[in-house]
């Protein structure tokens, strides 16, 4: 009977000291975590060799599973399609990184730049071809990237890598009304909204407490929406932005007036 409680009492105290030590284990740091799990190792314990799988596995269980949303439609408050609109899934992944042209292309064609908007990763090279049959001079001043092309025909100037996340602001030191957007992001998973405000995502993972990030020019403020919250249930996903779009400045311009009353004149003559 002595015996017996004995190796009662052994066994408690064995308890009581794997438990002491699984307490420290969880309140330290990781690096104090890890020290703790080689020492156990070094002096023969076998009482924490599993924990750290235990710990790592915990966090990978918090992954989510595949998603795949519907194509997007973006219109405004108008019921009209919203072009050139960025949409981004925050905290996402793709089971392969979204695949995109080694080198963008942001053109300069009719003194405007097209597109007028493009969405690219981080580290991506940006080329500025000139389609015009005047120079142009494009800059920047943003945060994000700041740059200059001096005066340049063609395909003269050199890319530009943009290596910060960021909008990136585009303009034309000749010409005032070329404004371009760059929109840089250090996730996987977003697009530009066509001409009929369409975008298709690609599959992907993420937290359930991740959101739908969605920009553009016209907004005063990104418009952020739950994943959680989105009616993915139909074939197009539908999404009302607050803003109303301006509208476009006439194309012509001073320069457009003149050549007008020249065409006109040039009309009566004949």
């Amino acid at each position: 009977m002595v015996i017996k409680w004995l190796c009662i009492m052994q066994c408690v105290s064995q308890l009581r000291r794997w438990c002491h030590r699984q307490r420290r284990f969880f309140t330290q740091n990781p690096f104090e975590a890890l020290r703790s799990v080689r020492h156990a190792r070094g002096s023969g314990s076998r009482l924490i060799t599993g924990l750290p799988l235990l710990v790592f596995s915990l966090g990978a269980t918090a992954s989510a599973t595949a998603t795949t949303l519907p194509p997007l439609q973006l219109v405004d408050q108008a019921g009209q399609p919203v072009s050139d609109a960025v949409a981004r899934i925050e905290q996402s992944q793709t089971s392969a990184a979204q695949e995109g042209p080694a080198v963008a292309v942001m053109d300069q064609v009719e003194l405007s730049f097209s597109p007028k908007v493009i969405a690219i990763s981080t580290g991506t090279r940006v080329q500025f071809p000139n389609s015009d049959d005047t120079r142009h001079h494009v800059y920047s001043f943003s945060p994000a990237k700041t740059f200059e092309l001096r005066l340049f025909r063609g395909n003269e100037a050199p890319p530009v890598e943009f290596d910060q996340a960021g909008l990136v602001v585009i303009g034309c030191n000749i010409h005032d009304a070329m404004v371009g957007y760059i929109y840089v992001t250090n996730g996987q998973v977003y697009g530009v909204t066509d001409a009929d405000g369409g975008l298709m995502l690609p599959t992907f993972t993420a937290p359930e407490s991740a959101e739908l990030l969605i920009w553009h020019p016209d907004m005063d403020d990104p418009l952020a929406v739950p994943l959680a919250g989105l009616d993915t249930s139909g074939d197009l996903l539908r999404i009302e932005l607050p803003m109303t779009q301006r509208q476009p400045e006439p194309a012509s311009g001073a320069a457009g007036g003149l050549r007008n009353r020249l065409q006109q004149y040039k009309t009566n003559d004949d």
